[in-house]
Order: structure tokens, then sequence, then C-alpha cells
């Protein structure tokens, strides 16, 4: 099974979308769905010369099971050869799970590569292997400069065991992140321009008046898989941007109730989705797929979607090209964030006898001009945050990654799961008509204090 950095779902050829309310207040965890691409290579902007020896005729393994993007890895990793006379040899594994356990038999056997993809995130999963030193740890090499530049140090922090881990792991960092990803706003640029919009919303009113306008020329306004996991996300948006950060805590910690006016308000946005008419019709029928197969066909103005629904939009119609993403109109006094994270992550394995050609490989690989080629090439976004501004990418990638820095923070304590669960039903229910947000606030409250889903 496939990772995404606050929880996911599978979703096909390595990739991963999900995103938890429940862990993106607590706990962080991590992702993997590789993508890269093909266009110049070499260090440059954004990146740092290899670490490892000079040219030299160690020949690596690397595990992974990106069975979409294998091609582009083997490609990569001639390119690294060329460059360094390194060979890597790329050997697919056919998903995550069947990877996990391969690597446990190999431990076993001492058959272990020199690289392996993570197919799970930093925690009890990989914190045996880590302790047993089969999991490099890289502490003073990708923490430090120069190679710390290819990372947010949420990222760096996500990708390692944190001081006075509860599994007795040596603190640092275990993984290295390759992409990253995020959720925004979409649309249609041919249909904003037949309803006469000029430029997309930006504040919550203009949404619902320019949903107006698309329901006007005969197409969805609005579509998104709420009938699944996308209304936790969109959830997250509009409770940070109407609550804040201050007023989360304070409930999350019982000094606020979920009865009060904030919460109320933020459950109301929902009843006006519901009140405008501008959602598609069946939307709480529809998951992600659904969703994004009704927008990339022309039948909906605007989606609410992950980064990954660009190599999407891209498999199921390469025509489909005439679109754009904009940041979440904001409905309330606070910053809007959004959900997101670290996606792939790979990691050294700490037996191998070429441990410095096999961290200098990953150190390549994070580099501003491999990432460019990474993202441009699978349509997901780089984990090197300076590629948006320094690296060509397609606009669309690049309105995705330039947003990486407004993602949602953790927070010390989360949204209880009978809570979130809770929401999550009731603002289904308000979508459709059948509750309130005052009775879905209620809702929620018992089960604040019962513990039970309501």
């Amino acid at each position: 099974m496939t990772l995404r950095s606050i929880s996911s779902i599978s979703r096909g050829g390595g990739g991963a979308r999900r995103f938890s309310l429940r862990t993106a207040f607590g706990a962080v965890a991590v992702g993997a769905a590789v993508v890269l691409a093909l266009t110049g290579c070499g260090t440059g902007t954004g990146g740092t010369s290899p670490t490892a020896a000079p040219t030299s005729d160690v020949t690596l393994t690397m595990w992974h099971y990106f069975t979409d993007r294998a091609d582009l890895m083997t490609q990569l990793a001639a390119e690294y050869k060329q460059e360094t006379g390194v060979t890597v040899n790329m050997e697919l594994i056919s998903s995550g799970d069947t990877l996990g356990q391969k690597f446990q038999a190999a431990a076993q056997a001492n058959t272990l590569p020199d690289i392996c993809a993570a197919w799970t995130g930093i925690g009890d999963g990989l914190a045996p292997y880590a302790k047993e030193g089969l999991i490099a740890n890289l502490s003073g090499e990708m923490d430090t400069a120069p190679w710390s530049a290819n990372f947010t140090p949420a990222s760096i922090a996500a990708a390692s065991f944190p001081a006075g881990n509860s599994y007795g792991v040596d603190p640092g960092p275990y993984l290295v992140p390759i992409d990253s990803n995020n959720m925004q706003f979409l649309y249609n640029k041919d249909l904003f321009t037949k309803a006469g919009i000029a430029s997309p919303p930006t504040t919550w009113n203009d949404f619902l008046a320019d949903g107006q306008k698309l329901k006007a020329i005969g197409v969805a306004p609005f579509v998104a898989g709420l009938g699944s996991w996308p209304v936790d996300s969109l959830a997250q948006v509009y409770m940070w941007n109407m609550i804040g950060q201050q007023g989360l805590e304070d409930t999350f910690s019982g000094s606020q109730p979920y009865t009060a006016q904030p919460w109320i308000d933020f459950l109301s946005l929902f009843d006006q989705l519901r009140t405008s008419g501008i959602l598609a019709d069946g939307i709480l029928a529809d998951d992600d797929p659904a969703a994004e197969s009704l927008f990339v066909h022309g039948q909906a103005g605007m989606i609410f979607d992950g980064s990954w629904a660009i190599g999407v939009f891209n498999q199921q119609d390469p025509t489909f090209t005439n679109y754009g993403v904009f940041f979440p109109p904001s409905a309330g006094n606070y910053p809007v964030l959004i959900p997101g994270g670290v996606g792939a992550m790979a990691f050294v394995v700490g037996t191998s006898p070429h441990k410095a050609e096999a961290t200098a490989f990953l150190q390549w690989l994070t580099e501003g001009p491999q990432q460019a080629k990474y993202a441009n090439s699978s349509f997901n976004l780089p984990a090197n945050p300076t590629v948006a501004s320094q690296q060509s990418l397609s606009p669309n990638l690049a309105a995705f990654s330039a947003k990486m820095d407004s993602l949602i923070p953790s927070l010390p304590q989360g949204m209880p799961s009978a809570v979130d669960t809770t929401m999550q039903k009731g603002i289904q229910d308000i979508i459709a008509g059948n509750s309130t947000p005052e009775k879905v606030a209620a809702a929620m409250q018992k089960a604040s204090t019962t513990g039970q889903v309501q």
C-alpha cells in the first residue's frame, strides 16, 4: 500500500492520496509515490554535487514499486551512470506491501539491496529496521548543508525519528523525500470564458457567484469526491480559515465546545453550498476518481483536488490541457491553509557496502535539475522547494508547488477520531439537506464527550 504524508489510499501505479483530519492535527505520517522526468541533467540551481567518491565502477541495486514510472526510473539511473560511472540497477516490485515483505525476508537472508523505496513512514513499521541499522541514519548529511537545502524543514522532520521517540531509535533522518503534494482548486478555462468569468475567485462569495454563472451555461459548477475522503480534506481548509489555529487548539483541548459560534459558521459553509445549487448532481455518491472524470470531460467548471490530478487528467485525456489552479477562496478571517506534505521517500540500506555511493545517488535525485525532470514527466510535485522558482515547471505544477509553504501544520492535540467521523457524516447530511449546522455541531460535541460516533 502506498502512503501519503497525512494519510492515504492507494492510487494506480504507486501513487496515493488522502488527507485525514486526525493525522493532520496530530502526528505527521509520510508517503510514497515517485515521479521523474527527462530534460537536461547534472547539478544546477537548487542542488549540490553528490557527496560520494568520484566516478567509479560501483553497482548499486534499488528496489521500488513505482510501476507507472519504472522506465523513467531506469532512464534516470542511466543518466547517473553517464555522469558518475556508478550503475544503479532498478528492480521493480509489484506493490508496496510486497516490497515490505520482500525486505523483511531479505533482511533475514542477508540479501538486501543498497537503496529501497519506503513502503511506510516513520513509525513502528520501520523502527525495528532503523534500530538494527538496516536503514541508515543520515544525520550530518541530509539535515546539514549543502544537502539540507534540497528540503523544507517540515520534510526533514517527516523523514526523521525525533529525539525521545518511543521506539528507542537514535534520532535523525532515515528517509529521503522524493516528491510532495497538496490540495487546491482547479478550473476549466474554456468553461470560465464561456460563462464570462474573467479570473478565478479569491473569496467565498465570488466562488458561489461564479458557480451560478457556470450553472447558467449548463455545466456542473463544482465537483469533488464529497462522498468519500475529500470531504475531510475540504473541511480542513475551512476549519483553519474560519476557526483559526487558536480556536482549534482550544476546542481540541476541551476549553471550547464544538457548539461555539465559529464551528457553526464553519459548518454553515456546507449549507451555503447546498442552497446555492452549485454542487454537481449526485456529488455525495462521487469519490475522487468520479469527480475527476466529470472535470476532465468538460462536464464541470471547478474541482477540489490534489496535485496528483494533473497526472490523472493526462492519463484520462492528454488533449485536456486548458485548465488552471487557484488557491482555495477565503471564507473567514484566518489564513487559508491547505492539506499536503511529503510524498515518495526512499532510504539507504545501512548494511550496504556502498553506503556512500547510495547516499550520493539519493542526493543527486533530490537536486534541482533532477527534481524538475521528475515533476514535469510524472506530473507530481518535487520535494525540493527551490524547483518551482529556479527550475522549469509547467504552469499548473508550478502553481501547486508554489503553495507548499501554505500547508496545514500539525497540532499537539488532534481532533478525536469519533468527532472526525461524526463531522464527516454530518457535513454530508448537511449537503443532502438532512441536517443543520447546529445539529451537526451538537453531535460533534456529544462525540467528544462520549468517545462514540454520533
